[in-house]
């Protein structure tokens, strides 16, 4: 009886173990981590990567493709060495601090499944120089692209209802800001390279170029 016990507690842990090293896996040096039966997100214990990496839309492992759709929090942060970064329109969500420290990347693109810059997600992004807003976002989080003092244009489109604190601190080389035009609270009345509330008439983001409205 007794080693009847032993030999079921003995495949409870096999299964157990099992269980809990699907949850995770490594393709092409990418993490992923295992969300529903069909969707995984790449994983904070990803390694440091280096050069252009392309995120697939779709991952195979153990005979299971898996849909790319969410990107957690510090997925890559301190990937110094990453210059650029392809993500697929399958993601709709980017975790927090996801690009933190990445300072050598130059490009990356948001997709529009995407409704929320989360807070720090480019912090230290030096050598960002340009990024899209996609019309799908609807709010900027705290600190999103403080410190990316390469980037010099920004667009905020229509669809922004909601910048927090510091979106933008330590851009230095920005010169130009334009919020697309139809925005429901937020304007950059008269050609004037910023962000202002509307309602409030509130300066809410400047520039080295900002000529400040009556």
């Amino acid at each position: 009886m007794r080693t009847i016990k032993t030999w079921l507690a003995t495949i409870a842990l096999l299964l157990c173990s099992v269980s809990a090293s699907a949850q995770n896996f490594e393709v092409n040096g990418i993490m992923y981590y295992v969300t529903s039966e069909q969707e995984v997100q790449v994983f904070d214990e990803t390694e440091i990567l280096s050069g252009d990496v392309v995120i697939p839309e779709t991952v195979t492992y153990n005979g299971i493709t898996y849909n790319v759709t969410s990107i957690g929090s510090s997925a890559f942060e301190g990937c110094s060495s990453l210059t650029a970064l392809s993500i697929p329109n399958s993601v709709t969500e980017i975790g927090y601090s996801a690009f933190h420290g990445c300072s050598s990347m130059a490009s990356v693109n948001i997709p529009t499944g995407v409704k929320s810059i989360h807070g720090q997600t480019f912090w230290g992004c030096s050598s960002l120089e340009s990024i899209i807003i996609p019309f799908t976002v609807t709010s900027i989080d705290n600190y999103a692209f403080m410190g990316c003092s390469s980037l010099t244009s920004i667009t905020i489109p229509k669809s922004v209802t909601e910048i927090r604190q510091f979106t933008f601190a330590g851009c230095t080389n920005l010169t130009s800001i334009i919020v697309e035009s139809g925005n429901t609270k937020y304007d950059s009345r008269n050609n004037c390279n910023a962000i202002i509330e509307t309602k409030t008439n509130t300066l809410i983001q400047g520039c080295s170029s900002t000529i400040i409205p009556s």
